[in-house]
């Protein structure tokens, strides 16, 4: 999340935006799944949860904006150094997930530990470690977009911006919701992944231009992305409610490839860059978390099931509006202390 040693203070600000808003979708996420739809828990944890989804979105954007900078100086030998520290990070904290969860859990509750889906978790990682695949994934392919990503071929990134608002947003995301209710969406669906593979302008690579993009060019129709960005957390908030209501079953709204998740995205990128562009980046709260917002992204699931495990030990009531605030809290102040205290062991600094 922390792409070189070049301080920008609204981007430091971004991190720690997505640094709570990721802890916060982790913290709240159970009762969205777990809950029944439309009961005061399910809510509470809808709308914070549908709040904060920008937090991918976000650290994408934050390292196109760095990455693909002109002024940024890149050479081959510094990819190699970022896709390595990225794999020992992800090497590290896969082993400490197995080790706690699938090891030494088992152990305590006196189950058999399955060695065969230990060693397939450590490869393929706890659920939010998926993050470091996909910016290893963006690293390997940044030598080609800093050849064509300037300023002077600005139409051609927003060529490829409106290409994949198309047909790696709007129609996916069609196709998504209306597959639920009709299969005639299929056709669609078909068209899309099995005759014209536009994968080149599929998946995360969007957010990162777009980060790059939203850096550099002062967007006129602010009130415009902030009317946007509202309409996009109120859509995932109220349509995950109706969608699922018609549906009959749970249907999340919570793809980071969406219109919903989209606009919000751009709305605080938007809005963060505008209030603060100007200011100089220095020592205080803010940079102190967004130092440690790569770390405290690895290691607060930790904290998340630690904290949630306490509270059932302790017979706390299934109240959202209870648990998610005391969990969110001690979390994030764990999270950052563990952090904080790793980066002081000279071994350990590279694993956050």
């Amino acid at each position: 999340m922390k792409s070189n040693k070049r301080r920008i203070y609204y981007l430091d600000v971004l991190r720690v935006l997505g640094c709570i808003a990721v802890i916060m979708i982790h913290v709240s996420a159970s009762f969205v799944k777990n809950e029944p739809v439309g009961s005061m828990n399910f809510w509470v944890a809808d709308v914070l949860n549908g709040s904060a989804r920008f937090a991918v979105p976000i650290f994408v954007m934050i390292s196109g904006a760095l990455l693909l900078d002109e002024r940024y100086h890149y050479t081959n030998k510094k990819l190699v150094e970022h896709i390595k520290r990225l794999g020992v990070i992800f090497i590290f904290w896969s082993f400490i997930y197995v080790l706690v969860f699938q090891i030494i859990g088992k152990l305590v509750a006196h189950e058999s530990i399955n060695w065969i889906h230990s060693l397939g978790s450590l490869i393929g990682g706890h659920y939010h470690l998926w993050f470091l695949y996909l910016i290893i994934g963006l690293y390997l392919i940044l030598p080609l977009l800093r050849l064509w990503v300037t300023k002077k071929n600005e139409k051609y990134v927003r060529y490829f911006i409106g290409l994949s608002l198309i047909f790696a947003f709007i129609l996916p995301q069609i196709v998504e919701i209306g597959s639920n209710y009709n299969s005639a969406f299929d056709v669609l669906n078909s068209i899309l992944y099995k005759k014209l593979y536009l994968n080149y302008v599929g998946g995360y690579t969007t957010y990162f231009l777009l980060g790059w993009y939203l850096n550099n060019y002062v967007i006129k129709n602010k009130k415009l992305v902030y009317m946007l960005g509202l309409l996009g957390v109120l859509a995932t908030i109220v349509g995950t409610y109706v969608f699922s209501i018609v549906a009959g079953k749970l249907v999340l709204l919570d793809n980071n490839l969406s219109l919903n998740i989209l606009f919000p995205s751009v709305a605080l990128f938007v809005f963060v860059r505008n209030k603060y562009i100007n200011m100089e980046a220095k020592r205080g709260i803010v940079n102190r978390i967004a130092d440690n917002s790569l770390g405290v992204y690895v290691a607060h699931i930790l904290f998340v099931r630690l904290f949630y495990a306490i509270l059932d030990a302790v017979g706390c009531g299934n109240v959202a509006i209870v648990r998610i605030p005391i969990v969110f809290i001690g979390t994030f102040v764990c999270s950052m202390l563990l952090t904080s205290v790793i980066r002081k062991v000279p071994g350990l600094r590279r694993v956050v």
